[in-house]
C-alpha cells in the first residue's frame, strides 16, 4: 500500500542475494514506521518467533504444495 511492488520486493531479494545477510537476520523497509524506503536490517515482530504458528504455516505449506520434507528430530 505504502509502495510500488517493485520496491516492497527489495527486502526480500537483498535477504536472498546479500553475501553479508546473516541467518537469522529480518530485512524490512528502512523508512518510517518501516513502512517504505530501502531495505535494512529490522526486527522481526513477536510473532515470527511463535512456535505453533511456524509448525502450522509448514504444515499448510506442505499440504498446498505438495512438498514435504524429512526432519531427524
Amino acid at each position: 500500500m505504502t509502495q510500488k511492488a517493485t520496491e516492497g520486493a527489495l527486502p526480500g531479494l537483498r535477504a536472498a542475494t546479500d553475501h553479508d545477510v546473516q541467518g537469522g537476520e529480518y530485512f524490512g523497509p528502512g523508512g518510517r514506521w518501516e513502512m517504505k524506503g530501502s531495505p535494512v536490517a529490522v526486527s522481526p515482530i513477536t510473532k515470527s518467533y511463535d512456535v505453533m504458528d511456524a509448525d502450522q504455516l509448514w504444515k499448510v505449506s506442505e499440504e498446498l504444495t505438495g512438498v514435504t520434507y524429512p526432519f531427524n528430530n
